[in-house]
């Protein structure tokens, strides 16, 4: 059963691109999802989850690629998992953690400017996204009502692996499957996870450079090879 890593920050494919360009290496985008998927096969595969989230979309995205894939999908939460993260995997065929991990379940955030009405219209916005996470929750079988989910994210709490198994948010704690002491494994902390990367503007016209040194680098070496070739 292959491996798949979903590590760090989830991020957009370009900027997950420049990020990496920039030296970040705990990130991940769906093309490493898909293409991890592609050598796949098809074959039954462990998606190995230690991430603080990121952003909701890609969470969704990569959520819907677990759900369409052909073969089995195990999601296994090893250091902890927190928002987006929890997004991405919530349709795998089986989800479990080890003790000890931390798992956090929220509300979307986001920023906003302007007058009221501006202000008002981003809260309602943020209120439907909300709702669209609780339906990716009570989507899976098992998994608590509505109420009781939309009551934990608005607590923005880490929370241990056998209090997200009480929620129907886990199907199962790995030590405790194999012979480990029941209980609550997981010593929590009352905290939000930690600020995102921040990605600049400087930052991305910088990579945009370096792209584009790339490619001039690239074609000066295509057309000296060419001429060597004319001349021989």
């Amino acid at each position: 059963m292959p491996d798949i890593q979903l590590r760090g920050e989830l991020w957009d494919n370009d900027s997950a691109d420049i990020l990496r360009w920039w030296g970040w290496r705990d990130l991940t985008a769906p093309m490493d999802i898909a293409a991890a998927l592609e050598a796949a096969g098809g074959e039954d595969v462990t998606i190995l989850v230690n991430s603080p989230g990121g952003d909701m979309a890609v969470g969704g995205e990569i959520r819907s690629m677990l759900r369409r894939y052909p073969g089995r999908t195990e999601a296994l939460f090893q250091g902890y998992g927190a928002s987006a993260a929890t997004l991405a995997v919530s349709a795998c065929t089986v989800i479990r953690s080890e003790p000890g991990a931390l798992l956090c379940y929220h509300n979307p955030s986001g920023g906003a400017e302007g007058d009221y009405q501006e202000l008002e219209r981003s809260a309602q916005a943020l209120r439907n996204a909300r709702d669209c996470i609780l339906e990716m929750y009570t989507a899976r079988r098992g998994a608590a009502g509505r109420e009781a989910l939309a009551a934990l994210m608005d607590q923005n709490i880490w929370i241990t692996p056998a209090q997200a198994l009480e929620y129907g948010l886990l199907d199962g704690i790995a030590a405790l499957e194999d012979g480990g002491e029941a209980g609550d494994p997981a010593a929590f902390t009352a905290a939000a996870p930690g600020g995102r990367i921040r990605l600049t503007a400087a930052m991305r016209a910088r990579y945009r450079a370096h792209r584009a040194d790339r490619r001039e680098a690239q074609a000066k070496r295509i057309l000296t090879r060419l001429r060597v070739l004319a001349n021989q």
